[in-house]
């Protein structure tokens, strides 16, 4: 289990450090954060290290040009069949991490490259080319994204308590959500009990 967190609008460093801080359960092994105020995006991540161990699988993960990064919640089990065809086609790779292989793979396919993952993930990917942030997650939607949209950007989380300290503002009780909750004892569909909130659907970018 890792934790991610981001933010594309006004970035206020403290703000998504204090956000990140909220995930600290989720990865005991290591966090990193990066933001860059003049493109308006921040990334963070708390690890769990588990496939590779070393220090260059940390993440946000960025590309040889520096200019798309990642970060990633999850583990894609074909990533072994992935990287030997990934090989074929050019790429190189430096760790032995799922990770570094979902970032090659959305280098060659761009949002097309969904329908060839198989595992349980959330990702989060920020192309600084085409200033734009790609998020996704696994078809049967076994790990969690939250996300709120407002007029000053966009902002998403592993759990709702880290996006808190993003929110423009608070939301109130979802009535309809909690009238969901109380009927199934949990929530179905994309509404949270937080209104503005809302998980990512499952298989959807």
């Amino acid at each position: 289990m890792c934790g991610i967190v981001g933010w594309s609008g006004n970035v206020d460093a403290s703000r998504l450090a204090a956000a990140l801080g909220r995930l600290a359960h989720r990865g005991p092994d290591d966090e990193g954060l990066w933001y860059d105020e003049q493109a308006g995006v921040g990334l963070g991540h708390r690890r769990l290290a588990v496939i590779d161990l070393s220090s260059a699988a940390r993440q946000p993960m960025w590309d040889a040009s520096k200019e798309v990064a990642l970060v990633f919640n999850g583990e894609i089990y074909n990533f072994r069949e992935l990287r030997r065809e990934l090989i074929n086609r050019g790429f190189s790779f430096r760790t032995q991490s799922d990770t570094e292989v979902l970032l090659a793979l959305y280098l060659a396919e761009g949002t097309e490259m969904l329908p060839q993952l198989d595992g349980m993930f959330a990702f989060a990917i920020w192309d600084g080319r085409r200033r734009s942030l790609f998020l996704a997650r696994d078809a049967l939607g076994v790990k969690p994204l939250y996300y709120a949209e407002w007029a000053g950007g966009v902002a998403f989380a592993s759990e709702i308590k880290a996006l808190l300290p993003l929110l423009a503002r608070r939301g109130a009780l979802d009535l309809e959500a909690l009238h969901r909750y109380l009927a199934f004892l949990w929530c179905p569909g994309e509404r949270t009990l937080l209104e503005g909130v809302r998980k990512l659907a499952p298989g959807k970018r």
